[in-house]
């Protein structure tokens, strides 16, 4: 007797984490795309931005530390090596390093976008006429 339930393979370890990193890193593409030319946008509309862009800094310094807790859990999950005969532990030290200078570096975003915040909280806007006066 055949089965007709499919075989669920399990998705290899990162697998989502990659899949949100690169959707993240696309939209801040997109902002960089729709922004290239300049277009005129007013401190509150920025201001929404700015708060999204904050959250994401302050969020990206926690996954930062988490990924690096990660990866140093990797060390007694997998079977490690690298390519070229070095030490995979001291790789996954250095790299470590980098992650936590790199977490510091977006709690800061965090808080400096939260000061750009501030600056702009009072600003309101009224929209550009749109008749044409002739002489």
């Amino acid at each position: 007797m055949t089965s007709t339930a499919e075989h669920h393979t399990p998705e290899p370890a990162g697998s989502k984490e990659r899949e949100l990193a690169y959707a993240a890193s696309e939209a801040v593409r997109d902002i960089n795309h729709r922004t290239i030319s300049s277009p005129a946008i007013p401190a509150p509309q920025i201001y929404e931005v700015l708060g999204d862009l904050k959250t994401l800094g302050y969020g990206l310094e926690q996954a930062l530390r988490q990924l690096a807790r990660s990866l140093a859990s990797s060390m007694s999950v997998y079977a490690l090596y690298e390519e070229d005969g070095g030490n995979p532990e001291e790789s996954i030290a250095y790299a470590m390093d980098s992650m936590r200078v790199a977490a510091g570096h977006a709690s800061r975003l965090g808080e400096v976008l939260d000061s750009a915040q501030c600056d702009i909280s009072r600003q309101g806007f009224y929209p550009p006429s749109t008749t044409l006066e002739t002489t």
